[in-house]
């Protein structure tokens, strides 16, 4: 995809998220709280094995929103400096894997601002977490992001017309690529006389038609990096938490293309 140098305005910014992430854990690990809600399969969806893009828009990656958040989703508590270099680390790996790929055409995050401000309309890109915020009709119990959008958000009048938007500035986008940082934690402690420093993520990515509104692919990975030793060992000082660059080394594989319509796997 064909990048451009994107307005220093545009620059995205994170806050870490306050909560028990302990608690959060231990909730999703007790077997009273597996959910049966709403679920969809990563991979293409359903009625569009054969469809191929003529022109992605891809969105610069950023934290999954608050609003529509599904069952079992971890806390997040990395800073928001590690959240921003998270995300560009995404972008740049969605950008170099769609390098010699011939029927992956489309425009960069930097492309699409360019565009957006030119018609105008250069705030279009903050408006998403607001559209895809939690309403009363929506499937609370939806196992996985997907299954959020799938069943709560891809019908949604506003958010037709972001997509028609988004397609009309973009050169006529018939498909917009939305990677998302699900979260992203760090913690240490004391497994049974094991020490653990670890670092955690998820991402997921979503190809959506403009037109209608419909999930055509979803890429998703999850990954943990750790450090470990004995806690009665004679090492003095804390055990040091992995870099994130070995949680990237995790998170970006070809496994998270699974089925990209059109990718080809050399």
């Amino acid at each position: 995809m064909r990048s451009a140098k994107s307005p220093a305005k545009n620059k995205r910014t994170f806050s870490a998220d306050p909560r028990l992430l302990l608690l959060a854990l231990a909730l999703a690990a007790t077997p009273g709280c597996i959910t049966s809600g709403p679920t969809a399969k990563l991979g293409v969806q359903e009625g569009h094995a054969s469809y191929v893009p003529a022109r992605i828009a891809l969105v610069g990656c950023q934290l999954w929103p608050e609003g529509a958040r599904f069952a079992k989703l971890p806390l997040t508590n990395a800073k928001p400096a590690e959240l921003q270099e998270l995300c560009a680390a995404t972008d740049g790996y969605l950008l170099a894997s769609s390098k010699g790929q011939s029927y992956m055409k489309g425009y960069s995050p930097e492309i699409v601002i360019k565009r957006l401000e030119k018609a105008g309309h250069g705030e279009l890109l903050g408006t998403l977490p607001q559209i895809w915020s939690h309403r009363a009709s929506d499937h609370a119990d939806a196992v996985n992001a997907p299954a959020v959008y799938r069943s709560s958000i891809a019908g949604r009048p506003e958010w037709l017309l972001w997509l028609n938007s988004l397609s009309t500035d973009v050169r006529n986008a018939d498909a917009v690529l939305l990677p998302f940082i699900t979260y992203a934690y760090e913690r240490q402690y004391d497994d049974s006389g094991l020490q653990v420093a670890e670092r955690s993520a998820g991402i997921v990515v979503l190809l959506i038609d403009t037109n209608n509104g419909a999930l055509i692919w979803a890429g998703g990975r999850d990954a943990v990096a750790a450090n470990k030793r004995l806690s009665n060992g004679n090492v003095p000082g804390p055990l040091n938490l992995p870099p994130w660059s070995d949680l990237n080394d995790r998170l970006f594989i070809e496994e998270l293309w699974k089925e990209f319509p059109g990718r080809q796997v050399f």
